[in-house]
């Protein structure tokens, strides 16, 4: 055997003992780097977010509040997969032979990278959310204004309803299935108020 290979050899004799160092070491840096993920998309969408969602036409803000609160939870829990790839559980076993450390080791190392795979795809999946949330914020049509509701007195008649236009001389307001318009010179005065009278 020649001395290239030998220390090949070794080195892999020297993997089988520190496997679970190394698979542990992957998952903090895969935690490290979903906290900062989560941290700086937390901060973009609170500082470049579309101000007010619920200036959105209907049902729009209820789906932009639904995909953003299930990004959230796969982000929380890739962020819970990677921790406990990393840390680990604590347990009350106590390993006494190097066969049940062996056994245990490996049973370790497959559910740090179980962990880790979760995690990725959790990350995955929060991100794409995130983007359909936002794309869905961005691309939804506003809400319509709500008109105002108004009380107009000309002569010894009145009307009350939702001012719906006012121009070329007139103001039109609407009442439920019908409206009415009102020449502005005959206009004595116009309330805003909270609702018609019944």
């Amino acid at each position: 055997m020649s001395a290239e290979r030998f220390w090949w050899a070794q080195r892999a004799q020297q993997l089988r003992y520190t496997q679970l160092d190394v698979a542990r070491r992957q998952a903090e840096t895969w935690r490290t780097g979903l906290t900062g993920l989560t941290t700086l998309l937390g901060g973009v969408l609170l500082v470049k977010g579309r101000e007010n969602a619920s200036a959105l036409a209907s049902p729009y803000p209820w789906m932009v509040l639904t995909l953003f609160l299930l990004a959230a939870t796969a982000l929380v829990w890739a962020t819970l997969s990677a921790i406990r790839a990393a840390s680990g559980v604590p347990g009350d076993e106590c390993l006494l032979t190097g066969e049940d450390l062996a056994r245990w080791t490996e049973r370790e190392v497959r559910q740090v990278y179980r962990f880790i795979t979760a995690a990725r795809y959790l990350t995955l999946s929060g991100l794409f959310t995130i983007a359909l949330g936002v794309a869905v914020a961005w691309s939804a049509p506003m809400a319509k204004p709500d008109q105002p509701v108004v009380r107009v007195r000309w002569g010894s008649d009145q009307v009350c309803g939702k001012l719906l236009a006012m121009g070329e001389g007139t103001l039109r307001v609407g009442q439920r299935d019908r409206y009415y318009v009102v020449p502005l010179t005959s206009v004595v005065r116009v309330d805003v108020v909270p609702a018609c009278d019944a």
